[in-house]
């Protein structure tokens, strides 16, 4: 395999594990910000250790395994000063990222699917929620409502979109 090959596969790879490494690190680390320069931080990793990467193996087990690592070293730096044991934590978190993720990506294709039936109110109610991070009183603000009336609406449309996602895995015989 050539330069330009290798390049290409790596990319096509990372960018398959990419949300699952993420979602990885966030599950250790709330502040956004650090979440990002961890998962940086794994990327360069693997451009760096790319040509020991085993292909026989799969390529997600690789990257959480890296990830794990940095996680680790942050979370040890972060609490230096307190008595905490993180790795049987990570290691566990780890081993079931990795077992649940051909089941997350079926799951995210079904809510993609189920999010673009919402319209309106409630989909702008959704956007604000959860892809700018407002909080239901900005949303309200924003949306002319009270922050009750948003709870409310936020509640229906994630009730209405886990139905949603059943029915599309059920159709899918993903059950």
């Amino acid at each position: 395999m050539d330069v330009s090959e290798a390049i290409q596969r790596m990319t096509i790879e990372w960018t398959r594990a990419q949300p699952s490494v993420g979602r990885f690190i966030r599950s250790f680390v709330r502040d956004r910000a650090q979440a990002e320069d961890l998962l940086q931080e794994v990327a360069l990793v693997i451009v760096d250790r790319f040509e020991t990467y085993d292909p026989d193996r799969p390529f997600v087990a690789w990257a959480l395994g890296i990830a794990r690592r940095i996680v680790l070293t942050h979370l040890r730096r972060v609490y230096r000063d307190r008595q905490v044991e993180f790795s049987g934590a990570v290691d566990q978190a780890a081993d079931a990222f990795q077992r649940l993720e051909p089941q997350t990506e079926v799951m995210k294709d079904a809510l993609a699917h189920c999010v673009r039936s919402v319209h309106g109110r409630s989909r702008q109610a959704l956007l604000l929620r959860y892809t700018e991070g407002l909080e239901l009183k900005q949303i309200a603000e924003r949306l002319g409502m009270t922050a009750g009336n948003v709870g409310v609406l936020l509640h229906r449309v994630r009730t209405s979109l886990r139905e949603c996602v059943q029915r599309r895995l059920r159709l899918e015989g993903h059950s």
